[in-house]
Protein backbone atom coordinates (compact mmCIF):
# COMPACT_ATOMS: atom_id res chain seq x y z
CA UNK A 1 0.00 0.00 0.00
CA UNK A 2 2.79 2.02 1.08
CA UNK A 3 4.32 1.78 -2.58
CA UNK A 4 1.82 2.41 -4.76
CA UNK A 5 1.12 5.84 -2.67
CA UNK A 6 4.40 6.39 -3.23
CA UNK A 7 4.37 6.02 -6.83
CA UNK A 8 1.25 8.09 -6.90
CA UNK A 9 3.16 10.96 -5.24
CA UNK A 10 5.82 10.39 -7.91
CA UNK A 11 3.28 10.91 -10.78
CA UNK A 12 2.03 13.86 -9.44
CA UNK A 13 5.28 15.56 -9.19
CA UNK A 14 6.14 14.41 -12.31
CA UNK A 15 6.95 17.33 -14.83
CA UNK A 16 5.85 15.65 -17.59
CA UNK A 17 2.46 15.74 -16.06
CA UNK A 18 2.61 18.55 -14.90
CA UNK A 19 3.15 20.13 -18.19
CA UNK A 20 0.75 18.23 -20.15
CA UNK A 21 -1.88 18.17 -17.99
CA UNK A 22 -1.69 21.93 -18.26
CA UNK A 23 -1.26 21.98 -22.09
CA UNK A 24 -4.07 19.63 -22.48
CA UNK A 25 -6.35 21.56 -20.00
CA UNK A 26 -5.53 24.79 -21.90
CA UNK A 27 -6.42 23.61 -24.81
CA UNK A 28 -9.65 22.12 -24.05
CA UNK A 29 -10.37 25.85 -22.22
CA UNK A 30 -9.70 27.01 -25.68
CA UNK A 31 -11.76 24.85 -27.46
CA UNK A 32 -14.96 25.44 -24.96
CA UNK A 33 -13.86 29.04 -25.01
CA UNK A 34 -14.18 29.55 -28.90
CA UNK A 35 -17.50 27.11 -28.92
CA UNK A 36 -18.75 29.66 -26.49
CA UNK A 37 -17.62 32.71 -28.15
CA UNK A 38 -19.28 31.18 -31.89
CA UNK A 39 -22.52 30.55 -29.89
CA UNK A 40 -22.79 33.94 -28.73
CA UNK A 41 -21.63 35.11 -32.33
CA UNK A 42 -24.51 33.04 -33.95
CA UNK A 43 -27.10 34.27 -31.57
CA UNK A 44 -26.12 38.14 -31.76
CA UNK A 45 -25.46 37.58 -35.47
CA UNK A 46 -29.80 36.27 -35.61
CA UNK A 47 -31.06 38.43 -32.53
CA UNK A 48 -29.82 41.55 -34.47
CA UNK A 49 -29.55 40.63 -37.86
CA UNK A 50 -25.79 40.99 -38.15
CA UNK A 51 -25.42 39.04 -41.33
CA UNK A 52 -24.35 40.91 -44.80
CA UNK A 53 -27.48 40.97 -47.25
CA UNK A 54 -25.45 39.01 -50.64
CA UNK A 55 -28.42 38.00 -52.01
CA UNK A 56 -29.20 39.45 -55.47
CA UNK A 57 -30.77 42.42 -54.85
CA UNK A 58 -30.36 42.81 -51.55
CA UNK A 59 -33.59 40.17 -51.65
CA UNK A 60 -33.33 39.65 -47.93
CA UNK A 61 -33.84 42.95 -46.89
CA UNK A 62 -36.02 45.13 -45.88
CA UNK A 63 -37.11 48.86 -46.55
CA UNK A 64 -38.17 51.75 -44.50
CA UNK A 65 -41.71 51.04 -44.91
CA UNK A 66 -41.30 47.87 -43.08
CA UNK A 67 -39.26 49.30 -40.50
CA UNK A 68 -42.03 51.61 -39.62
CA UNK A 69 -44.89 48.78 -39.44
CA UNK A 70 -42.55 46.88 -37.03
CA UNK A 71 -41.65 49.66 -35.45
CA UNK A 72 -45.61 49.86 -34.40
CA UNK A 73 -46.18 46.46 -34.48
CA UNK A 74 -48.14 46.14 -30.71
CA UNK A 75 -49.39 42.59 -30.84
CA UNK A 76 -47.45 39.19 -30.85
CA UNK A 77 -46.92 37.85 -34.67
CA UNK A 78 -46.09 34.54 -34.98
CA UNK A 79 -44.58 33.22 -37.98
CA UNK A 80 -44.67 29.06 -38.91
CA UNK A 81 -42.35 28.46 -41.72
CA UNK A 82 -43.44 25.08 -43.07
CA UNK A 83 -40.66 23.79 -45.26
CA UNK A 84 -40.06 20.09 -46.10
CA UNK A 85 -37.05 17.72 -45.06
CA UNK A 86 -35.27 18.54 -47.77
CA UNK A 87 -34.70 22.07 -46.42
CA UNK A 88 -36.72 25.55 -46.89
CA UNK A 89 -36.39 28.92 -48.65
CA UNK A 90 -33.06 30.51 -47.20
CA UNK A 91 -33.76 34.04 -48.78
CA UNK A 92 -36.98 33.98 -46.90
CA UNK A 93 -35.20 32.48 -43.74
CA UNK A 94 -33.11 35.46 -43.72
CA UNK A 95 -35.67 37.89 -44.08
CA UNK A 96 -37.79 36.38 -41.22
CA UNK A 97 -34.70 37.08 -38.90
CA UNK A 98 -34.13 40.17 -40.04
CA UNK A 99 -37.74 41.09 -39.12
CA UNK A 100 -37.49 39.33 -35.81
CA UNK A 101 -34.51 41.36 -35.24
CA UNK A 102 -36.30 44.89 -35.78
CA UNK A 103 -39.75 43.60 -33.49
CA UNK A 104 -40.14 41.67 -30.36
CA UNK A 105 -43.12 41.02 -31.01
CA UNK A 106 -42.32 39.42 -34.51
CA UNK A 107 -40.95 35.62 -34.01
CA UNK A 108 -40.68 32.53 -36.42
CA UNK A 109 -39.81 29.20 -36.05
CA UNK A 110 -39.23 26.20 -38.85
CA UNK A 111 -41.54 23.58 -38.76
CA UNK A 112 -42.76 20.78 -40.69
CA UNK A 113 -45.53 18.93 -41.06
CA UNK A 114 -44.43 15.66 -40.54
CA UNK A 115 -43.14 16.90 -37.01
CA UNK A 116 -46.36 19.23 -36.47
CA UNK A 117 -49.47 17.90 -38.48
CA UNK A 118 -51.37 19.92 -36.09
CA UNK A 119 -50.54 22.85 -37.88
CA UNK A 120 -52.99 21.48 -40.82
CA UNK A 121 -55.78 21.15 -38.47
CA UNK A 122 -55.43 24.66 -36.82
CA UNK A 123 -54.61 27.25 -39.54
CA UNK A 124 -56.13 25.39 -42.64
CA UNK A 125 -59.19 27.55 -42.27
CA UNK A 126 -58.00 30.32 -42.68
CA UNK A 127 -59.87 33.92 -44.59
CA UNK A 128 -58.63 33.57 -47.96
CA UNK A 129 -59.07 29.81 -47.70
CA UNK A 130 -55.67 28.66 -48.82
CA UNK A 131 -54.03 25.19 -47.21
CA UNK A 132 -51.63 24.21 -45.57
CA UNK A 133 -48.46 22.59 -47.58
CA UNK A 134 -45.48 21.30 -47.60
CA UNK A 135 -43.74 24.72 -48.25
CA UNK A 136 -45.93 27.39 -47.49
CA UNK A 137 -45.52 30.67 -44.33
CA UNK A 138 -47.96 30.47 -41.72
CA UNK A 139 -48.58 34.08 -40.07
CA UNK A 140 -50.90 33.96 -37.07
CA UNK A 141 -51.49 36.79 -34.71
CA UNK A 142 -53.39 34.98 -31.25
CA UNK A 143 -55.24 38.45 -29.97
CA UNK A 144 -57.09 38.91 -33.65
CA UNK A 145 -57.37 35.25 -34.10
CA UNK A 146 -56.51 36.56 -37.96
CA UNK A 147 -53.93 34.24 -39.88
CA UNK A 148 -52.49 34.31 -43.67
CA UNK A 149 -50.98 31.88 -45.33
CA UNK A 150 -48.37 32.64 -48.32
CA UNK A 151 -46.90 30.07 -50.56
CA UNK A 152 -44.35 30.48 -53.26
CA UNK A 153 -46.97 32.56 -55.98
CA UNK A 154 -46.98 35.40 -53.31
CA UNK A 155 -43.77 36.16 -53.69
CA UNK A 156 -43.24 36.65 -57.39
CA UNK A 157 -44.28 39.09 -60.09
CA UNK A 158 -44.47 37.74 -63.77
CA UNK A 159 -44.59 39.40 -67.07
CA UNK A 160 -46.27 37.82 -70.66
CA UNK A 161 -43.77 37.60 -73.10
CA UNK A 162 -46.24 37.37 -76.00
CA UNK A 163 -43.65 36.12 -78.51
CA UNK A 164 -42.81 33.31 -76.79
CA UNK A 165 -46.36 32.61 -75.13
CA UNK A 166 -44.54 32.06 -71.60
CA UNK A 167 -44.60 34.05 -68.38
CA UNK A 168 -41.12 35.01 -67.16
CA UNK A 169 -40.32 35.97 -63.56
CA UNK A 170 -40.04 39.36 -63.35
CA UNK A 171 -39.95 40.59 -59.55
CA UNK A 172 -39.71 38.90 -56.02
CA UNK A 173 -42.47 40.20 -53.96
CA UNK A 174 -40.92 38.35 -50.42
CA UNK A 175 -40.94 41.90 -48.37
CA UNK A 176 -43.92 43.13 -49.38
CA UNK A 177 -46.36 39.77 -48.98
CA UNK A 178 -44.95 39.41 -45.57
CA UNK A 179 -45.40 42.90 -44.29
CA UNK A 180 -49.13 42.82 -45.53
CA UNK A 181 -49.54 39.55 -44.02
CA UNK A 182 -48.13 41.02 -40.82
CA UNK A 183 -50.64 44.25 -40.99
CA UNK A 184 -53.36 42.10 -41.72
CA UNK A 185 -53.61 39.58 -38.82
CA UNK A 186 -52.30 42.50 -36.23
CA UNK A 187 -54.93 45.54 -37.56
CA UNK A 188 -57.24 46.05 -34.62
CA UNK A 189 -60.18 46.43 -37.15
CA UNK A 190 -60.20 45.50 -40.90
CA UNK A 191 -62.18 47.41 -43.57
CA UNK A 192 -64.83 45.10 -43.80
CA UNK A 193 -67.05 44.24 -47.44
CA UNK A 194 -70.43 42.42 -47.04
CA UNK A 195 -70.84 40.07 -50.18
CA UNK A 196 -74.58 39.16 -50.56
CA UNK A 197 -75.73 35.99 -50.77
CA UNK A 198 -78.65 33.67 -50.97
CA UNK A 199 -80.00 34.62 -54.67
CA UNK A 200 -77.56 32.43 -56.03
CA UNK A 201 -74.41 35.10 -56.39
CA UNK A 202 -71.19 34.11 -56.72
CA UNK A 203 -69.30 34.51 -53.44
CA UNK A 204 -65.63 34.59 -52.07
CA UNK A 205 -65.39 30.68 -52.83
CA UNK A 206 -66.55 31.21 -56.43
CA UNK A 207 -64.13 33.91 -57.33
CA UNK A 208 -60.60 33.39 -55.28
CA UNK A 209 -58.68 35.36 -57.41
CA UNK A 210 -60.74 38.28 -56.71
CA UNK A 211 -61.22 37.34 -52.64
CA UNK A 212 -57.44 37.31 -52.92
CA UNK A 213 -56.76 40.85 -54.67
CA UNK A 214 -59.11 41.75 -51.61
CA UNK A 215 -57.54 39.88 -48.68
CA UNK A 216 -54.24 40.79 -49.91
CA UNK A 217 -55.52 44.28 -49.82
CA UNK A 218 -56.39 43.77 -46.22
CA UNK A 219 -60.23 44.06 -46.72
CA UNK A 220 -62.52 41.40 -44.88
CA UNK A 221 -64.72 39.69 -46.77
CA UNK A 222 -68.10 38.95 -44.66
CA UNK A 223 -70.91 36.98 -46.06
CA UNK A 224 -74.64 38.51 -45.51
CA UNK A 225 -78.01 36.71 -46.19
CA UNK A 226 -80.87 38.81 -45.52
CA UNK A 227 -83.38 35.80 -45.41
CA UNK A 228 -81.24 34.44 -42.84
CA UNK A 229 -81.45 37.10 -40.38
CA UNK A 230 -78.45 39.07 -41.46
CA UNK A 231 -77.93 43.02 -41.13
CA UNK A 232 -76.49 45.30 -43.38
CA UNK A 233 -74.03 47.88 -41.73
CA UNK A 234 -74.42 51.02 -44.03
CA UNK A 235 -69.93 51.18 -43.00
CA UNK A 236 -69.33 48.65 -45.68
CA UNK A 237 -70.14 48.40 -49.10
CA UNK A 238 -72.24 45.74 -50.54
CA UNK A 239 -70.92 43.57 -53.06
CA UNK A 240 -73.46 41.69 -55.34
CA UNK A 241 -72.12 39.55 -57.96
CA UNK A 242 -74.24 38.37 -60.49
CA UNK A 243 -77.69 37.27 -58.98
CA UNK A 244 -79.44 34.68 -60.64
CA UNK A 245 -82.80 34.43 -58.17
CA UNK A 246 -84.71 37.71 -57.33
CA UNK A 247 -84.71 39.85 -54.37
CA UNK A 248 -88.00 39.67 -52.01
CA UNK A 249 -89.91 42.67 -51.71
CA UNK A 250 -88.77 42.35 -47.53
CA UNK A 251 -85.36 42.40 -48.81
CA UNK A 252 -85.45 45.09 -51.59
CA UNK A 253 -86.84 47.37 -48.66
CA UNK A 254 -83.74 46.68 -46.85
CA UNK A 255 -81.68 47.64 -49.01
CA UNK A 256 -83.28 50.25 -49.73
CA UNK A 257 -83.02 51.43 -45.91
CA UNK A 258 -78.65 50.65 -46.52
CA UNK A 259 -78.66 52.98 -48.66
CA UNK A 260 -81.10 55.70 -47.42
CA UNK A 261 -78.05 55.43 -44.12
CA UNK A 262 -74.96 55.75 -46.51
CA UNK A 263 -74.46 52.28 -47.37
CA UNK A 264 -72.84 51.29 -50.25
CA UNK A 265 -73.08 49.23 -53.77
CA UNK A 266 -70.87 47.57 -55.82
CA UNK A 267 -72.95 45.71 -58.47
CA UNK A 268 -71.40 43.60 -61.04
CA UNK A 269 -73.89 41.29 -63.70
CA UNK A 270 -73.07 39.47 -66.94
CA UNK A 271 -74.48 39.44 -69.98
CA UNK A 272 -75.66 35.47 -69.71
CA UNK A 273 -77.51 36.41 -66.51
CA UNK A 274 -81.19 36.69 -66.39
CA UNK A 275 -83.09 39.97 -67.00
CA UNK A 276 -86.39 38.19 -65.68
CA UNK A 277 -85.41 39.67 -61.99
CA UNK A 278 -88.22 42.22 -61.43
CA UNK A 279 -86.88 43.63 -57.98
CA UNK A 280 -82.91 43.57 -58.85
CA UNK A 281 -84.09 45.51 -61.74
CA UNK A 282 -86.14 47.69 -59.52
CA UNK A 283 -83.18 48.64 -58.02
CA UNK A 284 -81.08 49.70 -61.06
CA UNK A 285 -83.85 51.39 -61.62
CA UNK A 286 -83.68 53.65 -58.55
CA UNK A 287 -80.28 54.33 -59.79
CA UNK A 288 -81.15 55.66 -63.35
CA UNK A 289 -80.57 52.45 -64.70
CA UNK A 290 -81.00 49.07 -66.70
CA UNK A 291 -79.52 46.60 -68.73
CA UNK A 292 -79.64 45.43 -72.34
CA UNK A 293 -80.10 42.14 -73.10
CA UNK A 294 -76.82 40.21 -74.85
CA UNK A 295 -73.28 40.59 -75.52
CA UNK A 296 -71.71 43.55 -76.35
CA UNK A 297 -69.47 42.82 -79.69
CA UNK A 298 -66.78 45.64 -80.78
CA UNK A 299 -67.11 46.24 -84.77
CA UNK A 300 -64.11 45.60 -86.41
CA UNK A 301 -63.58 49.14 -87.55
CA UNK A 302 -62.61 50.03 -83.77
CA UNK A 303 -59.85 47.66 -83.51
CA UNK A 304 -58.30 49.79 -80.61
CA UNK A 305 -61.11 48.64 -78.74
CA UNK A 306 -60.89 44.90 -78.36
CA UNK A 307 -58.15 42.56 -78.34
CA UNK A 308 -55.88 39.91 -80.50
CA UNK A 309 -59.07 40.15 -83.52
CA UNK A 310 -61.69 38.79 -80.88
CA UNK A 311 -64.17 41.56 -80.94
CA UNK A 312 -65.83 40.39 -77.53
CA UNK A 313 -62.88 40.54 -75.54
CA UNK A 314 -63.32 44.19 -74.93
CA UNK A 315 -60.69 46.57 -73.99
CA UNK A 316 -62.59 50.11 -73.41
CA UNK A 317 -61.71 53.26 -72.68
CA UNK A 318 -61.63 54.16 -69.27
CA UNK A 319 -63.28 58.30 -68.40
CA UNK A 320 -61.38 60.57 -66.31
CA UNK A 321 -63.52 61.09 -62.81
CA UNK A 322 -63.50 60.79 -59.16
CA UNK A 323 -63.04 57.02 -59.14
CA UNK A 324 -61.25 56.90 -61.95
CA UNK A 325 -58.61 59.86 -61.78
CA UNK A 326 -55.56 58.44 -59.73
CA UNK A 327 -55.40 55.38 -62.42
CA UNK A 328 -55.38 57.45 -65.31
CA UNK A 329 -52.50 59.53 -63.59
CA UNK A 330 -50.63 56.32 -62.65
CA UNK A 331 -50.84 54.99 -66.12
CA UNK A 332 -52.87 52.18 -64.94
CA UNK A 333 -56.28 52.41 -67.76
CA UNK A 334 -55.77 48.67 -69.65
CA UNK A 335 -58.35 46.30 -68.35
CA UNK A 336 -59.98 43.61 -70.46
CA UNK A 337 -63.31 42.28 -70.44
CA UNK A 338 -63.95 38.92 -71.96
CA UNK A 339 -68.00 39.19 -72.68
CA UNK A 340 -69.99 41.55 -70.88
CA UNK A 341 -73.62 43.33 -70.85
CA UNK A 342 -73.62 46.96 -71.57
CA UNK A 343 -76.14 49.85 -69.32
CA UNK A 344 -78.89 51.66 -70.35
CA UNK A 345 -78.91 54.64 -68.88
CA UNK A 346 -82.75 56.23 -68.50
CA UNK A 347 -83.92 59.55 -70.43
CA UNK A 348 -84.53 61.13 -66.84
CA UNK A 349 -82.44 60.39 -64.43
CA UNK A 350 -83.88 60.58 -60.89
CA UNK A 351 -83.17 64.23 -59.52
CA UNK A 352 -81.09 62.93 -56.43
CA UNK A 353 -79.09 60.79 -58.62
CA UNK A 354 -75.38 61.89 -60.65
CA UNK A 355 -74.18 59.23 -63.30
CA UNK A 356 -70.45 59.15 -64.47
CA UNK A 357 -69.68 56.60 -67.03
CA UNK A 358 -66.50 54.93 -65.96
CA UNK A 359 -65.90 52.76 -68.89
CA UNK A 360 -67.32 53.43 -72.73
CA UNK A 361 -66.62 50.70 -75.90
CA UNK A 362 -65.81 52.31 -78.63
CA UNK A 363 -67.91 51.62 -81.73
CA UNK A 364 -70.20 48.76 -80.87
CA UNK A 365 -72.83 46.50 -81.50
CA UNK A 366 -75.62 43.99 -78.88
CA UNK A 367 -76.24 40.54 -79.87
CA UNK A 368 -79.01 39.55 -77.88
CA UNK A 369 -80.14 36.49 -80.03
CA UNK A 370 -83.53 36.98 -79.11
CA UNK A 371 -83.80 36.16 -83.27
CA UNK A 372 -82.55 32.93 -82.77
CA UNK A 373 -79.52 33.71 -84.35
CA UNK A 374 -76.40 32.82 -82.14
CA UNK A 375 -73.93 34.50 -84.94
CA UNK A 376 -71.36 37.24 -83.61
CA UNK A 377 -72.22 39.22 -86.98
CA UNK A 378 -74.20 42.04 -86.54
CA UNK A 379 -78.04 41.85 -87.45
CA UNK A 380 -80.93 44.25 -88.74
CA UNK A 381 -81.72 45.71 -85.61
CA UNK A 382 -79.15 44.81 -83.42
CA UNK A 383 -78.53 48.36 -80.89
CA UNK A 384 -75.27 50.30 -81.94
CA UNK A 385 -73.25 52.75 -80.88
CA UNK A 386 -70.72 53.46 -77.85
CA UNK A 387 -71.78 52.13 -74.20
CA UNK A 388 -71.19 52.30 -71.12
CA UNK A 389 -69.58 49.35 -69.40
CA UNK A 390 -68.97 50.75 -66.08
CA UNK A 391 -70.51 53.88 -64.22
CA UNK A 392 -70.24 55.58 -61.20
CA UNK A 393 -72.94 56.80 -58.85
CA UNK A 394 -73.70 59.33 -55.98
CA UNK A 395 -77.19 59.58 -54.72
CA UNK A 396 -78.78 62.09 -52.21
CA UNK A 397 -80.98 59.48 -49.92
CA UNK A 398 -84.35 61.48 -48.43
CA UNK A 399 -81.53 61.23 -45.13
CA UNK A 400 -79.56 63.50 -46.20
CA UNK A 401 -76.67 60.73 -46.26
CA UNK A 402 -74.99 60.37 -49.69
CA UNK A 403 -74.62 57.08 -51.08
CA UNK A 404 -72.64 55.86 -53.77
CA UNK A 405 -72.85 53.11 -56.27
CA UNK A 406 -70.41 50.98 -58.49
CA UNK A 407 -71.85 48.71 -61.81
CA UNK A 408 -70.17 47.02 -64.12
CA UNK A 409 -71.50 44.28 -66.44
CA UNK A 410 -68.57 41.85 -65.98
CA UNK A 411 -67.47 39.65 -63.39
CA UNK A 412 -64.42 38.02 -65.48
CA UNK A 413 -62.53 41.34 -65.07
CA UNK A 414 -61.87 40.47 -61.48
CA UNK A 415 -61.95 37.11 -61.10
CA UNK A 416 -58.87 35.75 -64.34
CA UNK A 417 -56.12 34.59 -63.32
CA UNK A 418 -54.52 35.87 -66.59
CA UNK A 419 -56.21 38.89 -66.83
CA UNK A 420 -55.20 39.73 -63.66
CA UNK A 421 -51.67 39.10 -64.37
CA UNK A 422 -51.37 41.23 -67.92
CA UNK A 423 -53.69 44.19 -66.91
CA UNK A 424 -54.66 46.65 -64.18
CA UNK A 425 -57.44 45.02 -63.32
CA UNK A 426 -56.38 44.65 -59.80
CA UNK A 427 -55.57 48.14 -59.61
CA UNK A 428 -59.50 48.79 -60.98
CA UNK A 429 -60.58 46.70 -58.70
CA UNK A 430 -58.82 47.82 -55.19
CA UNK A 431 -59.88 51.91 -56.51
CA UNK A 432 -63.53 51.33 -57.18
CA UNK A 433 -63.33 49.85 -53.45
CA UNK A 434 -61.27 52.33 -52.10
CA UNK A 435 -63.57 55.39 -53.72
CA UNK A 436 -66.82 53.43 -51.89
CA UNK A 437 -64.73 53.11 -48.50
CA UNK A 438 -63.75 56.90 -48.51
CA UNK A 439 -60.42 55.72 -47.64
CA UNK A 440 -58.38 52.37 -47.69
CA UNK A 441 -56.35 49.86 -45.92
CA UNK A 442 -52.79 51.07 -45.72
CA UNK A 443 -51.24 51.11 -48.84
CA UNK A 444 -47.32 49.47 -48.73
CA UNK A 445 -45.34 50.86 -51.30
CA UNK A 446 -42.98 48.20 -51.38
CA UNK A 447 -42.07 47.67 -54.94
CA UNK A 448 -40.76 44.30 -56.19
CA UNK A 449 -37.22 43.53 -56.20
CA UNK A 450 -36.02 43.16 -59.98
CA UNK A 451 -35.35 39.40 -60.52
CA UNK A 452 -33.82 40.38 -64.23
CA UNK A 453 -30.24 40.54 -64.30
CA UNK A 454 -28.76 42.96 -66.63
CA UNK A 455 -27.65 41.14 -69.93
CA UNK A 456 -23.74 41.52 -70.46
CA UNK A 457 -22.31 44.55 -72.61
CA UNK A 458 -19.75 46.36 -73.39
CA UNK A 459 -19.56 48.48 -70.72
CA UNK A 460 -20.57 45.79 -67.92
CA UNK A 461 -17.36 44.18 -69.48
CA UNK A 462 -14.98 47.23 -69.14
CA UNK A 463 -14.00 46.69 -65.34
CA UNK A 464 -13.12 42.87 -65.79
CA UNK A 465 -11.67 43.30 -69.06
CA UNK A 466 -9.49 46.19 -67.20
CA UNK A 467 -8.68 44.39 -64.43
CA UNK A 468 -7.35 41.39 -66.54
CA UNK A 469 -5.20 43.93 -68.19
CA UNK A 470 -4.10 46.06 -65.82
CA UNK A 471 -2.93 43.21 -62.97
CA UNK A 472 -0.11 41.91 -65.72
CA UNK A 473 0.89 45.45 -66.48
CA UNK A 474 1.12 46.58 -62.75
CA UNK A 475 3.14 43.10 -62.11
CA UNK A 476 5.60 44.12 -64.50
CA UNK A 477 5.62 47.74 -63.72
CA UNK A 478 6.37 46.46 -60.14
CA UNK A 479 8.87 43.96 -60.90
CA UNK A 480 10.75 46.74 -63.58
CA UNK A 481 11.01 48.91 -60.21
CA UNK A 482 12.86 46.13 -57.99
CA UNK A 483 15.02 44.98 -60.63
CA UNK A 484 16.43 48.23 -62.69
CA UNK A 485 18.33 49.58 -59.99
CA UNK A 486 20.16 45.89 -59.81
CA UNK A 487 20.71 45.82 -63.24
CA UNK A 488 24.40 47.01 -62.67
CA UNK A 489 25.38 44.42 -59.71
Amino acid sequence: MKGLKEQWKNLKNSRKLRCGGFSAALTAAAVALALLLSAAADSLEKRFALQADLSFNALTTQGEVTDAVLAQLDKDVRVYAVAPASGGDENLFSLLDRYAARSRHFTWSEESILRSPALVAAFSDSADNRQVTEECLIVHCGETGRTRILNEDDYYTYSYDVEAGVFHTAGYTYEKSLTEAVLYVSQDTLPTLQLLTGHGEWTAEDVPVMAETLVTANYLLQKVNLNAGDTLDPGSPLLILCPRLDLSREELARIAAFTDQGGDLFFVTQYSDPLTLENFSALLRTWGLSCYPGLVIAKESARDSYYAGSPVYLMPFMQDGEMTRPLLEAGKDIVLLGGARAFRVSDILPENVVLTPVLLTGDSFIRDYADGRSLNEQQEGDAEGVFPLALWADRIEESGKVSHAFFIGNLTLFTDEWVKNNTDSAAFLLQAVRTLMGEGPVKLNILPKNALREGLTLRSLAVPVAAIILLPLLTVLAAALVLWPRKNL
